[in-house]
């Protein structure tokens, strides 16, 4: 009879850890909302931006928190630059259709003039029989809170757009175009020296907007 072996224990092979599970917020996401709130002031924008994209591939891949957060400060980031840049187009815009230009504000109606080639330049007097970028068509009397004191260029020029309009229409009817070139509204109205110099009212002309020039003076 032969000799029985007791079977072999049985071999326990020791499981492989697990790799440690992420713990806390991803940086680059907390550094991408904090910069998405302060957007306004420009390179934090742009890196709020970048910061917010870097944390969700990196959370992707290690499982951290803080999504959320990287996502608000993307979006945040965005809402910036778009306010911002509608910001830049607005200011642009007005800026060739208002303002406080002293040589503009000075003008008596029937007289020309021409806009300035960089931005913050005034503008100069021209003949109306050369050619020539904009003509005053009336002028509009403007009120101030008391007498002697400053009103403020926004409550100015809410007067001034609301008179000058109604004179446009009334004088030329809406959509008014002087040939040769497409027209807009000018709104002008004094700054705070020509206020205090007793210039109180707003110039109202009509501005050559087509990249042409007016070569004569306005039919009426």
């Amino acid at each position: 009879m032969s000799e029985q072996y007791p079977p072999n224990p049985p071999q326990w092979m020791p499981g492989v850890q697990a790799p440690p599970t992420p713990t806390g917020r991803n940086g680059f996401a907390i550094a991408s909302l904090i910069l998405g709130f302060l957007g306004v002031c420009g390179l934090s924008l742009v890196l709020g931006l970048i910061l917010g994209i870097v944390a969700l591939v990196q959370i992707g891949r290690t499982g951290q928190a803080g999504r959320g957060m990287a996502i608000a400060g993307i979006v945040l980031s965005l809402l910036w630059a778009g306010g911002l840049t509608i910001g830049v187009i607005y200011i642009a815009g007005k800026a060739d259709t208002t303002g406080t230009t002293p040589t503009i504000v000075g003008l008596k109606v029937g007289e020309c003039y021409n806009t300035p080639d960089g931005y913050g330049l005034d503008a100069t007097k021209a003949d109306c029989a050369q050619p020539h970028d904009g003509e005053v068509f009336d002028t509009v009397p403007l009120r101030g809170y008391l007498k002697g004191e400053y009103p403020g260029e926004d409550y100015l020029e809410d007067q001034a757009k609301t008179g000058c309009d109604l004179s446009r229409t009334a004088k030329f009817g809406p959509g008014h175009t002087p040939p040769p070139a497409e027209a807009e509204l000018g709104v002008f109205y004094p700054d705070s020296k020509a206020w205090l110099a007793g210039k109180f009212n707003a110039v109202c002309t009509l501005q050559a907007s087509s990249g042409k020039q007016f070569t004569a003076p306005l039919g009426r």
